[in-house]
């Protein structure tokens, strides 16, 4: 899989994750990459439902249950590696959304690692 279509497969994650915090993203994608997208599912639906959570917390992790476990057949072919780039992508873009949710003006999405730079206007 090329990182363009990384970059995009993380896109439509982020999108379907809907206003999900980096944050909360980012503890599950940890524990995705170090125990695999089965026991980090897992893990998500049991946060879901665990009493000891405080409701946004377990919101965040019901939202996470919910859309890996349908974007699961997507993700399982890939290596351990190509899904753990895809999560960290999607983390850029959790952040990118929200930027976008908290200001109108419009920005060109993040870019991969390879892609160039963004220059500030009036820099040559």
């Amino acid at each position: 899989m090329t990182t363009d279509e990384k970059v995009e497969l993380a896109r439509q994650l982020a999108e379907r994750l809907g206003g999900l915090r980096r944050t909360e993203w980012e503890r599950w994608a940890q524990y995705a990459a170090r125990q695999g997208l089965d026991k980090a599912i897992q893990l998500a639906h049991s946060m879901a439902s665990s009493p000891a959570l405080r409701s946004d917390p377990q919101r965040a992790a019901r939202t996470i249950a919910i859309v890996m476990q349908e974007w699961r057949s997507r993700l399982s072919p890939l290596s351990r590696e190509d899904v753990t780039e895809v999560l960290g992508y999607t983390s850029r873009f959790l952040v990118w959304f929200a930027e976008r949710r908290g200001s109108r003006h419009e920005e060109s999405p993040p870019r991969h690692a390879g892609g160039e730079p963004r220059r500030r206007h009036g820099s040559h």
